[in-house]
């Protein structure tokens, strides 16, 4: 039995008005998986970096993470990444008055919010990142339950800010992107010393990406 041919006709307006709106949405939404390296250091503040007779190498670290991008010549793009990073620090003993290399290890839960412009392949991005410190012996999904349940002076005690800014480059579904981040808050908010140890020094990161497209 052959279809009427008004039928047939809105069939073919439907199915090419459905097919033209999905290829519009996937140009102005992007989602994808993360994965890269950090490399970190520190800036001393002068009241504390007395007698510092040692250069303090950068430390590797790793993230993982997703992100989404939402627009298309003007962007924003939210993520949430896992981040392993390795601090040197130099820190006061307040009973001796000299200076000690202490290294340190943290855990993180990251949340940058980035504003973008994409011109051709090239996208350059900046904005605001939140950072939640997970403690060693914490699994990640206990510490976001107990993050979530606290008040929000809590949560914001608990909370490293700061402020990314980069340059990316999309081929195909694979994306690359290196950034660099700086501390607004200092890194003795999160990381806890002995009682006779004091710092006041802000973390800062170079940090390089790549990126795989999933829908």
């Amino acid at each position: 039995m052959k279809a009427p041919k008004p039928l047939l006709l809105l069939f073919l307006l439907i199915t090419g008005f459905t097919f033209n709106l999905s290829a519009q949405s996937s140009e102005y939404l992007r989602v994808g998986i993360k994965g890269g390296v950090n490399l970190s250091s520190i800036a001393y503040d002068a009241n504390y970096s007395v007698n510092v007779s040692k250069t303090l190498s950068m430390k590797t670290g790793y993230l993982l993470g997703a992100y989404a991008r939402i627009g298309k010549s003007v962007f924003i793009q939210p993520e949430v990444n896992f981040a392993a990073k390795d601090y040197e620090v130099n820190v006061l003993n307040a009973i001796t008055k000299s200076n000690d290399i202490v290294s340190f290890s943290q855990r993180t839960i990251d949340v940058p919010v980035l504003v973008g412009l994409k011109l051709g392949p090239i996208r350059l991005a900046a904005g605001p990142v939140a950072s939640y410190s997970l403690s060693a012996d914490t699994k990640a999904d206990n510490a976001l339950k107990t993050y979530f349940s606290g008040s929000s002076k809590e949560i914001v005690n608990r909370s490293n800010f700061s402020y990314q800014a980069g340059i990316g480059i999309d081929i195909l579904n694979l994306s690359l992107d290196v950034r660099y981040e700086g501390a607004m808050s200092e890194l003795s908010n999160t990381i806890a010393l002995p009682a006779n140890y004091s710092y006041s020094q802000k973390p800062s990161y170079f940090q390089a990406t790549l990126g795989l497209r999933i829908l």
